[in-house]
């Protein structure tokens, strides 16, 4: 059910538009279901609407053939929205409808790695883009970021890989920007896009599992988000494998973060070869062997290649993913599982190992069904899921009368 915002005095509007957003075009009957209004008011509203080009009637071909159903959808275009993705130091800030079609999308080096000036560099390419944008745009932001998020008080708790804790980015965001900000772990805001829009868009069960530098996921029941008590839920990259494993960034031993992700690509490659396994396509990469120049997209390209060092090191890491996704599977019981992030995205190997183990270790009944897909929406699908993030929880038909 859409609940309507108290803000609209009625919440028709905003119940309309909202179930069009969430659930894409749909006859009038099943809207006055979706939304609980009566057919009397959705009949209303939906005029007022068209004729504020806000919604169009649409001819949708029944699949048993006959009279093509009349359905509403959004129109288009009519407003933009802005939302931006922090990975590995870079924001990418981009502009989208309320169907989330991306209007325009730019990339902003960050050069500094505090809190503060990540944001001033936000900021001011927000103020140009807005300025030259020839749509309304919807006063509200979007942001996906890295780390342990409090989704109620907007704080990032914890972000290992920034050195970042207790940062309130919502209000340091609203203060500069003059806009209500919304803040959402990167991971579980690409996968919310991935379910909307991406990979995951036909199932109702779904687990998105983000790997990068580090590795999290976002859990959907019935299409909608798993949050947990403030938004913590699907920190897998800080579940417990090796009880007597090194210790993590965040205090415990043994983690997945410190097995399956792009850093510890990097390690387990510079140890083998260290280690003189010379006869690999790696060891002739770097001018004087300068290791620390070595990436995880070498070692995965490599991989993918079939070089016999970098695809043990990549079996290595994708086997501990596979053993998470296994516990997943038997917890949670989900149709589709989607790999996303920078190594499920640019290395085969990775994801079909990470896929076979999972099959081997988990329950047969609850595995056979599953399909495992790579993210389609890339490096925009964070921006996309924050944006729609803030979307869900607050949007009202006031903002854009």
């Amino acid at each position: 059910m859409i609940i309507p915002s108290k803000s609209d005095q009625k919440g028709s509007k905003t119940s309309i538009i909202q179930a069009l957003r969430m659930h894409g075009s749909m006859p009038r009957i099943q809207l006055t279901k979706v939304t609980e209004l009566s057919r009397a008011t959705i009949s209303s509203t939906i005029s007022e609407l068209i004729e504020w080009n806000l919604v169009q009637e649409t001819e949708k071909a029944p699949s048993t053939g006959g009279r093509p159903a009349i359905s509403l959808e959004l129109v288009p275009g009519s407003h933009a929205i802005m939302g931006a993705d922090l990975d590995n130091q870079v924001w990418t800030l981009g502009v989208f409808d309320l169907l989330g079609n991306v209007m325009h999308m730019t990339k902003i080096p960050v050069s500094s790695s505090r809190p503060e000036a990540a944001v001033q560099e936000l900021i001011g390419h927000i103020a140009n883009v807005a300025k030259d944008f020839n749509k309304e745009i919807i006063r509200m932001f979007g942001l996906s970021v890295p780390g342990l998020v409090d989704t109620g008080k907007g704080i990032i708790k914890s972000a290992s890989d920034l050195g970042w804790s207790n940062v309130n980015i919502e209000e340091m965001v609203s203060k500069e920007l003059g806009w209500p900000a919304v803040a959402i772990n990167r991971h579980r805001a690409r996968g919310l896009a991935e379910c909307r829009f991406g990979a995951g868009r036909d199932y109702r069960h779904m687990i998105y599992v983000g790997v990068g530098s580090g590795i999290a996921a976002g859990i959907f029941n019935d299409r909608q988000l798993v949050s947990g008590s403030f938004g913590g839920a699907g920190e897998l990259g800080h579940i417990t494998l090796e009880p007597d494993g090194p210790v993590c960034p965040c205090g415990n031993n043994g983690c997945l973060h410190l097995y399956a992700t792009a850093p510890a690509i990097e390690q387990e490659a510079r140890r083998l070869l260290r280690a003189g396994m010379n006869d690999s396509l790696l060891s002739h990469v770097y001018p004087g062997n300068d290791l620390q120049l070595l990436h995880a997209r070498d070692v995965c390209t490599a991989a993918d290649q079939g070089d016999e060092l970098a695809v043990r090191v990549v079996n290595h890491a994708a086997s501990y993913l596979g053993i998470a996704l296994a516990n997943l599977v038997n917890l949670l019981n989900p149709e589709a599982i989607i790999l996303g992030g920078s190594i499920p995205g640019m290395c085969n190997t990775y994801v079909q190992t990470a896929t076979k183990v999972m099959q081997q270790r988990s329950m047969m009944a609850l595995s056979a069904g599953i399909t495992v897909h790579t993210a389609v929406l890339g490096e925009i699908g964070g921006a996309l899921g924050a944006i729609n993030f803030a979307l869900d929880r607050h949007f009202s038909f006031t903002m854009i009368q």
